[in-house]
């Protein structure tokens, strides 16, 4: 009648009800047939099985056991999912799964061994294919998505977008520079995204989380004005300068020339991380995310001239990583090290009319340039 063993069957059948059987025997000991009712569901439960492997259904079931190489669940019988054919097949801790529910798909029947393989891999693989599919169709660059953060990387995290992922890179998640995703993010977060780009050919989902953050920088031109005097705390510190936070959540550079008076050769001699130092503000634009802060007694306010390049870079927020999807840094080291070198410019007013230029965290090139300037105007003079 079922398939434990029963004493009776009180309270498993009622008087009137109707099932299915499979008839044993036409004539008992008793002259009367003898049927089965275990022996009929599972003729049932059979043809269910065959079907769903013809058709390829991708169903639910319960994991109740972990055995050598692989997991047990009940599917009506007792069905197998090899470990490599959970998650994505190379998981050393399956135990996790027992009492869960998993997505599976039947790849092997064999009825007369009463043998069903079952694979949790290629389910996942399906039905995430038909879901980056239907995001493909359906969403567009500069739409903002719902999604879970799945994994992080030293280099971004993978957002779940609902059974396909996309990438959010470091540099796009947040408006000052960051040193690791975790100081933003964390596994299991449920997080609002910008999708940047949409790569089909090549499955690649690129997102952003600072875009759909507050801008800082509308902040920023309303609470200062060229020539504020600020206290900020110095953060990290590159060849040409050091960048400090601000409270609005952006970054504003400390060039190296504009540290002290006296020619400093790299910001370490004469700052440290977290220290605190009154500056002054001699260039803003708000509107090309740049602060430019100067340390000396009487900077000149103003018409700072930088390399364009490091502009890019300040206006795409982030503060200089380089790699995928924020086009932001200049260059990457070898094994992926970040290396300093934002070059800026001294401005144009130090050349007149003392003549002094200022030429630290400048590379030769433009320490050339500027000297070719001076003799160009020693030469008019003399004329």
């Amino acid at each position: 009648m079922a398939n434990e063993r029963l004493e009776t069957a009180i309270g498993h059948v009622q008087p009137g009800d109707t099932f299915q059987v499979i008839v044993l025997k036409t004539n008992s000991a008793e002259g009367n047939a003898v049927v089965s009712k275990r022996k009929a569901d599972f003729d049932v439960i059979w043809q269910r099985i065959l079907d769903s492997f013809e058709s390829g259904e991708i169903f639910q079931a319960n994991v109740i056991d972990r055995v050598k190489g692989g997991l047990v669940v009940d599917i009506g019988v007792r069905g197998f999912v090899p470990a490599t054919h959970v998650g994505s097949g190379k998981l050393r801790n399956i135990e996790k799964y027992v009492g869960q529910v998993l997505a599976v798909k039947i790849i092997e029947v064999d009825k007369e061994r009463k043998k069903v393989v079952l694979s949790n891999k290629s389910a996942e693989d399906e039905r995430r294919d038909e879901a980056r599919g239907e995001l493909f169709d359906k969403t567009k660059p500069g739409e903002v998505l719902e999604g879970t953060v799945r994994r992080i990387t030293d280099y971004g995290a993978f957002i779940d977008l609902g059974g396909v992922d996309g990438l959010l890179h470091i540099s796009e998640m947040s408006w000052m520079r960051i040193d690791h995703p975790k100081e933003v993010l964390k596994e299991g977060e449920d997080i609002k995204v910008m999708v940047l780009r949409l790569d089909e050919s090549g499955g690649r989902i690129s997102l952003g989380l600072r875009q759909v953050l507050p801008d800082p920088w509308n902040l920023i031109k309303e609470n200062y004005k060229q020539g504020d005097k600020i206290t900020v705390k110095i953060g990290r510190m590159v060849q040409a300068g050091a960048f400090v936070r601000l409270p609005e959540g952006a970054e504003a550079f400390l060039p190296v020339g504009e540290i002290n008076d006296e020619r400093v050769g790299k910001p370490s001699d004469v700052l440290e991380e977290g220290q605190d130092a009154e500056v002054t503000i001699i260039d803003l634009r708000p509107d090309e995310r740049r602060m430019v802060l100067s340390m000396r007694a009487n900077p000149t306010i103003g018409g700072y001239r930088m390399d364009p390049s490091v502009g890019a870079q300040m206006r795409q927020g982030g503060g200089g990583h380089g790699g995928h999807g924020g086009g932001q840094g200049q260059g990457q080291g070898q094994g992926g090290k970040r290396r300093g070198g934002t070059k800026f410019r001294q401005p144009a007013e130090d050349t007149a009319p003392s003549q002094r230029v200022a030429t630290g965290g400048a590379t030769i090139g433009e320490r050339l340039g500027l000297l070719k300037g001076l003799v160009k105007q020693d030469d008019s003079k003399s004329e």
